[in-house]
């Protein structure tokens, strides 16, 4: 599947493959990437409007507050590309036990 972040319709379908993954991605795309925070936004209200498409996304909701963080890692292309702009950017993890 092709993902077209400028096509709302395309970014909800995609989410819809694997709303775990995709939503967190989603999440840091449009928190880093401001050209397509709104096709994102709108990709929301339509995920929001379709019946189905809600109840995945109040189950992914329902697991993402179970958890008591999330970190979004950059991708190996982002970093490649230069896209980190800021300390923001960065995440330091440790590994728990």
């Amino acid at each position: 599947m092709l993902l077209d972040l400028n096509d709302p319709k395309s970014i909800a379908q995609w989410w819809s493959v694997f709303p775990e993954r995709h939503g967190a991605l989603l999440r840091d795309w449009e928190r880093r990437r401001p050209d397509v925070r709104g096709p994102i936004g709108q990709a929301r209200r339509i995920i929001q409007a379709d019946p189905v498409r809600r109840g995945q996304l109040e189950r992914f909701e329902g697991a993402s507050a179970s958890r008591s963080f999330s970190v979004a890692v950059p991708s190996h292309d982002e970093m490649a590309a230069g896209e980190l702009t800021s300390d923001a950017d960065t995440v330091e993890v440790e590994a728990q036990d």
